[in-house]
């Protein structure tokens, strides 16, 4: 299995949640929203990261945030 690390501010830009923001961060198992929590019936907890550059979905576990 491979990691995307993602180690700047500008290299997270590339990745969203499932409604299109770039305000994720990830907790233990999973990522939540801030733009999302904003947001009345929408759940800011989601469980993959789109990647805008190859339009694949990465799961908690593929994901390594470093910056």
């Amino acid at each position: 299995m491979s990691t995307h690390d993602i180690d700047t501010p500008m290299a997270k830009w590339r990745y969203t949640c499932p409604n299109g923001h770039t305000s994720w961060e990830p907790t233990n198992s999973h990522f939540w929203c801030h733009q999302c929590s904003r947001v009345p019936d929408i759940d800011a907890e989601f469980w993959e990261l789109h990647d805008r550059k190859t339009g694949e979905n990465l799961t908690r576990e593929k994901v390594v945030l470093d910056g």
